[in-house]
């Protein structure tokens, strides 16, 4: 059990956001934990976001049904709030990761025990290239983001947690600007994969197959990739709780 007056990282840092719709003429919610403006810097909200979304116990598919009981507290929007947000806060291991993060930005310093290597880096950045649904035309869908991506299924045995919100962070911030080159590698490289695997067509399912893991192949030696992800790493050296050694 906890107590309402749980104080740490995340009761300071994250807020919940409430989204309604109607449905069968009903107003109804549903809610997203947010990071609270201001007190994390601008470009690194990222990396939190990520925690937030993919790491939250309440966010995991068997939860599902607790996550809708607590938005049916709706219209009472501070029941919803409180109580969801006590899901976050008092999510252990959540609270640890949120703390991690936090420390150089607050301390302003870094003292990282954790170690990734270069290779650990560009396995976990590929597997955001995601490919899942073949077109019409034979090309391949392709997503980018915070949720849909090959990590659930990587089953990797050691923790990269706050290696992968890096590397969201650092793909994404690399997304905004006018001419991304990991945006080019990208189009570049899933374009190739699809020509090398329609010379071997035979089904579309193990096409969408061939062609999602050949991305995350291609991706992985992506020269490109590699020094915009070590860029933005040297870039953020003082902010961040881990080390990457080549």
């Amino acid at each position: 059990g906890y107590s309402s007056s749980l104080d740490n990282s995340i009761t300071q840092n994250v807020a919940i956001k409430i989204y309604t719709y109607e449905k069968d003429g009903e107003i109804m919610a549903t809610a997203m934990p947010i990071v609270k403006p201001g007190i994390i810097p601008e470009n690194n909200l990222r990396r939190f976001e990520y925690v937030l979304i993919n790491n939250a116990r309440i966010h995991q598919p068997e939860f599902a049904f607790k996550r809708t009981k607590i938005w049916s507290l709706y219209p009472d929007s501070i029941a919803l709030k409180t109580e969801y947000l006590k899901e976050f806060s008092s999510d252990s291991s959540l609270v640890e990761y949120f703390d991690l993060m936090l420390t150089p930005i607050k301390k302003k310093n870094k003292s990282s025990k954790i170690v990734y290597t270069e290779d650990e880096l560009m396995d976990v950045a590929s597997k955001f290239f995601y490919c899942d649904k073949v077109n019409s035309d034979s090309t391949v869908q392709a997503h980018i983001c915070v949720g849909l991506n090959g990590i659930p299924e990587a089953n990797w045995k050691k923790d990269f947690t706050i290696l992968a919100a890096f590397c969201y962070e650092a793909i994404f911030s690399n997304f905004d600007n006018e001419n991304s080159k990991i945006w080019d590698a990208f189009v570049t490289n899933k374009e190739l994969v699809e020509r090398k695997e329609l010379t071997q067509f035979n089904s579309v399912e193990v096409y969408l197959e061939n062609v999602k893991l050949g991305l995350f192949n291609t991706m992985k030696s992506d020269s490109i990739l590699k020094s915009e992800l070590i860029n933005y790493y040297n870039k953020n050296d003082s902010n961040l709780s881990f080390e990457i050694k080549s």
